[in-house]
């Protein structure tokens, strides 16, 4: 009974060891992995995103946007549930001119998707009216 009792604390202590261990290294792996997986999206190039109106007077936007990785992206301009443009592009860079004079006003979303990755930005299209009114005398 005496070796039984013996071996039975001999295997409680190393289980109890080996556990913490585990434990402590379970931990710790799991940190580094956090970190390295961190670490690789900051070094991963990302889809860059750039609407530029040339002419604040002319509603024409210049849509470009980088897409590093190459894969497979989409482009659309949508109001809501409406979409005005869905294109697939494949390349690292796209580059167009886009004319809203014909769109409502209203606020558009341009989505850039690729892979895992979405970049997107607003435009709002407000019409602005004046009136001058003037006298003239006679």
């Amino acid at each position: 009974m005496t070796t039984r009792t013996i071996l039975g604390t001999c295997f409680l202590i190393i289980g109890l060891s080996t556990a913490g261990s585990a434990q402590n290294y379970h931990t710790s792996f799991h940190s580094m992995q956090k970190l390295n997986t961190l670490l690789d999206s900051l070094e991963t190039p990302h889809l860059q995103l750039n609407v530029y109106q040339p002419d604040k007077n002319v509603m024409k936007f210049r849509i470009a946007f980088s897409n590093p990785n190459g894969r497979r992206a989409t482009i659309s301009i949508r109001k809501k549930d409406d979409v005005y443009l869905f294109e697939s592009i494949a390349g690292q860079e796209y580059v167009s001119l886009y004319d809203f004079q014909q769109l409502e006003d209203g606020d558009y979303q341009v989505v850039v998707t690729g892979g895992k990755e979405r970049v997107s930005t607003h435009i709002t299209i407000r019409t602005e009216t004046q009136v001058n009114r003037q006298a003239v005398l006679h």
